[in-house]
């Protein structure tokens, strides 16, 4: 009767010493496009988990893993978190591995990272795991400092009124330039504290057409090569968004921003529910499935998929509730500083930002998808109301027919 008593005290023993649990914290970390976090989680109580498997992985990639540390050292890493990634300090209080913090650090964030990550530890009879909810926002980036240079230049028009003012009060004369300088005044104020100027992104728009050598055969398309939709031979299966239905801009970027607009409305029809609108790499024209297209086979692109709703073709894709729905899309490429953004042309609203880095040449990519009464068409932007006095920039486009 003895050593029963003894072996199942030593069982308890052993099974009090071996335990342990994974914390994170209860909330949702959130972080800005293109900044680093770190997502805590450590062991309690505290353990040195230098010889313990640390697995940090996304809600349905067990096997292919962000992070893994087995054996004293990180084995795998995922190929898009590569350079990115590594097991991280969750404070500077904290003793790393040795104190059982097995956080993880994720650089140059992107859309695209946002996710939930488990982590996970285990050892010999040992095991937790726990999940961190990461949400990622959008970043001012250059907008930002766009924003300080109106406010600055607001301001500098501010004290150069009062001085005009103050000069009126002595002399008695009123300055030939003040009414200029007010209008000035007014439409900065307003362009600080207003909603997306669209007269400002047209200031970099450029003429956009499909190029007809590279056009699908289930499309059909506009002499001035700028309207396209399915053909009426074209049988879709309805088996998801017709992705192989692609058309590509006849122009090429390497360097600087650019501007378009596509409408999606008809007169008298209701918005369309199935497009694409993106770029993609020159030359990866082939078309593909869903899984293939993605930032990293060089195409990047806001979707609308009908019933299935608005996503970003992120592996896994991203869901995005946009309402209403957009009529007419603006789009920017920024190929210098790696964004492209959605705007809502009609609502003078920001969709979002979708921030990588580009190489090599870059073309417009639309898809009309299949089923709706109104086409894809690409607009001509109208002019800026407001000229500026400075020389149009030189267009960084490339015509397709260049050798």
């Amino acid at each position: 009767m003895l050593w029963i008593i003894v072996v199942l005290l030593v069982n308890l023993l052993v099974e009090t010493t071996v335990s342990f649990t994974v914390v994170v914290p209860g909330d949702p970390i959130a972080a800005h496009v293109g900044s680093t976090v770190i997502l805590p989680c450590w062991i309690s109580p505290p353990e040195n988990a230098e010889a313990l498997e640390i697995r940090w992985y996304r809600h349905d990639q067990f096997n292919n893993p962000i992070v893994f540390y087995r054996d004293g050292k990180l084995q795998d890493v995922q190929e898009c978190f590569r350079n990115r990634s590594s097991l991280a300090l969750r404070s500077d209080q904290s003793g790393g591995l040795k104190d059982g913090d097995v956080s993880l650090q994720l650089e140059k964030l992107t859309f695209q990272d946002e996710d939930s990550f488990h982590c996970e530890v285990s050892g010999d009879r040992k095991y937790d795991s726990k999940v961190v909810d990461l949400k990622i926002t959008d970043s001012s980036g250059p907008w930002m400092a766009l924003f300080f240079s109106v406010l600055i230049c607001a301001l500098l028009g501010l004290v150069g009124l009062i001085l005009y003012k103050y000069r009126e009060k002595r002399t008695g004369k009123k300055p030939a330039t003040e009414d200029r300088e007010e209008e000035t005044l007014e439409r900065l104020r307003k362009e600080v504290v207003g909603d997306i100027n669209i007269e400002e992104l047209r200031k970099h728009a450029v003429e956009i057409t499909i190029d007809r050598e590279r056009l699908h055969p289930d499309l059909t398309l506009s002499k001035d090569c700028k309207t396209v939709r399915d053909s009426k031979d074209y049988q879709h299966t309805g088996e998801g968004f017709p992705f192989e239905l692609c058309a590509f801009g006849a122009q090429r970027f390497t360097s600087g921003r650019h501007y378009w607009e596509v409408q999606l409305v008809q007169t008298n029809t209701a918005p369309k529910n199935y497009w694409l609108i993106g770029v993609v790499k020159h030359g990866h024209f082939t078309a593909r499935d869903r899984s293939a297209l993605t930032p990293s086979a060089g195409f990047w692109f806001l979707c609308s998929d009908g019933p299935q709703g608005f996503h970003i073709n992120t592996d896994p894709p991203v869901k995005l509730s946009l309402t209403p729905r957009p009529e007419q899309l603006g789009v920017l490429f920024d190929y210098d500083e790696g964004l492209l953004a959605f705007y809502n042309v009609t609502e003078s609203k920001h969709l979002l930002t979708i921030s990588s880095r580009f190489s090599g040449s870059v073309v417009p990519l639309f898809n009309p998808g299949a089923g709706d009464l109104s086409p894809l068409k690409i607009l001509d932007c109208p002019k800026p109301v407001e000229s500026t006095a400075e020389p149009p920039a030189e267009s960084a486009v490339e015509s397709s027919d260049d050798p």
